[in-house]
């Protein structure tokens, strides 16, 4: 039995493989799936897992080096640490490679049972990569303080610091280091950057070559691999880390082609993996721009899900506008009669202005208004439609004074 396969036999991590399946799945199905309607929203929230699943794996490989090193003497006169730390590593991240794939392919089960159109196109695809890259430097890291410390308690020192490292790392100016995935929100309309993952996976591997060439080479009293080997490698990691430092703040950039537009009056416009609730979501938004038009008062020409920002003739659609079984528009489409420079203070013009038109919006269409009638203009609770129509048309334009 060759050693690749002898260590592939006796990782720590096969033996504690349930427990890195069961860490991914865990941080997979116990959280929000928002993302299932998403290929791309998926596949980039997925690599978030690596926050979890990077410190545990790290302090596995440092377990891994500490049960190495009672073998230092005898690796030593066989002058066989390198060939020792490279087999190890690579039998380490094979298995925490499995477990990150085999979560990945729970996720991907997940969104073609939610009925997602389409797959992943080949760059999308490759935002696996970093978050992998990531785990193997992980991994080697914990190997070779395993490996020189010669402690077992190397395994949960090294755990918790690579954890806190990364918490440090992910808020920081530094993120760019650590952020291989997690979106709160849809990414309709955005993709990773190429060049900032290509990066990232330069960098990873690098310093995974330069860490386990490191602790051979202190290891074996800096006799093997040689010095010029370690240097080169240590300049080549610091210099990718450099361009990586380097790179734009933002990991996603925008993607044309990916909202599909329909219809007129109002125009409806949405991702492409979004297109199938089209009519029911139109049913919906036609209550409100009915009631609206009825009274005179211009709806929105046109509902985008790329939208950033609500105007007087855009109204941007979150999630749950879209795919929510219950009707979530009425804020949305009230949005764009205002916008976020108003103050909701109790008592105010503005406040009241707001609650009726909320209030009289949501009983026009026929959806819950959130807002007690108590303080609500008498004459759109209880007035004639007439009443209620130019009592309505004063609270928008009050609104809209708050735009202008």
């Amino acid at each position: 039995m060759n050693i690749a396969a002898l260590h592939l036999r006796r990782s720590a991590s096969r033996t504690l493989f349930p427990v890195l399946l069961v860490l991914v799945l865990a941080n997979t199905l116990l959280r929000s799936m928002s993302w299932r309607y998403e290929w791309m929203w998926a596949a980039y929230q997925y690599n978030f897992t690596v926050m979890l699943l990077g410190p545990l794996f790290a302090g596995i490989a440092a377990w891994e080096g500490y049960r190495l090193s009672r073998s230092h003497e005898f690796l030593l006169s066989h002058q066989r640490t390198v060939r020792i730390l490279a087999a190890s590593w690579a039998a380490l991240f094979a298995w925490c490679t499995a477990a990150f794939v085999l979560g990945l392919a729970v996720v991907y089960t997940i969104v073609v049972m939610a009925g997602t159109p389409g797959f992943l196109s080949g760059r999308e695809a490759l935002t696996a990569l970093p978050a992998l890259m990531l785990l193997g430097a992980e991994g080697a890291l914990g190997l070779a303080l395993g490996w020189t410390s010669r402690s077992r308690m190397a395994a949960p020192l090294t755990a918790i610091t690579v954890f806190i490292g990364s918490i440090w790392l992910y808020t920081s100016d530094f993120a760019p280091f650590i952020v291989v995935g997690g979106a709160s929100g849809s990414l309709i309309g955005l993709q990773p950057r190429i060049g900032t993952q290509l990066a990232q996976v330069v960098c990873y591997t690098l310093l995974t070559l330069a860490v386990l060439a490191l602790g051979s080479w202190v290891a074996t009293h800096y006799r093997r691999p040689h010095t010029a080997l370690v240097i080169v490698l240590t300049c080549l990691m610091a210099a990718s880390a450099v361009h990586l430092a380097n790179r734009p703040a933002l990991m996603l950039e925008a993607r044309k082609g990916d909202v599909v537009c329909s219809g007129e009056a109002p125009e409806i416009c949405l991702g492409r993996s979004y297109t199938r609730f089209e009519p029911d979501l139109r049913a919906r938004i036609t209550r409100y721009t009915e009631a609206l038009n009825g009274i005179g008062i211009a709806a929105p020409k046109q509902f985008r899900q790329d939208a950033v920002y609500a105007s007087a003739d855009v109204v941007p659609l979150d999630l749950g506008d879209v795919t929510s079984n219950n009707d979530m528009l009425l804020g949305s489409v009230l949005g764009a009669y205002y916008d976020n420079r108003c103050e909701m203070r109790p008592g105010s013009d503005f406040q009241r202005a707001f609650d009726n038109s909320i209030y009289w919006l949501g009983k026009a269409a026929d959806s819950p208004t959130y807002v007690d009638s108590e303080g609500v203009d008498p004459a759109i609770v209880k007035g004639t439609p007439e009443q209620k129509a130019n009592a309505a048309r004063k609270a928008f334009a009050d609104l809209a004074t708050c735009r202008d």
